[in-house]
């Protein structure tokens, strides 16, 4: 189950879409070398995420064989993202 307060956030940048995709992630945290594994698998994973505007965190699932390039980043000063 995911928790109220987020880790991190993902960034994602979609084929063909002019913006980036940003998700504050919940719950258990993905590596750098998780996401590039699903970027070069096409892998569909589940994150448990909250998007800016909405307050409880769900579920979503996210294609990262459409995903062009990502990266994570703590948005908390001293807390370490595991990259």
């Amino acid at each position: 189950m995911a928790t109220s307060e987020h880790m991190c956030e993902l960034h994602l940048r979609m084929v063909g879409e002019p913006r980036n995709l940003m998700l504050r992630l919940h719950g258990n945290m993905p590596t750098e070398d998780d996401v590039a594994a699903w970027m070069k698998e096409g892998s569909v994973i589940q994150l448990q995420v909250s998007e800016a505007g909405v307050q409880a965190p769900h579920t979503m699932l996210v294609n990262f064989g459409s995903v062009v390039f990502a990266w994570l980043m703590s948005d908390k000063p001293g807390r370490g993202v595991d990259l």
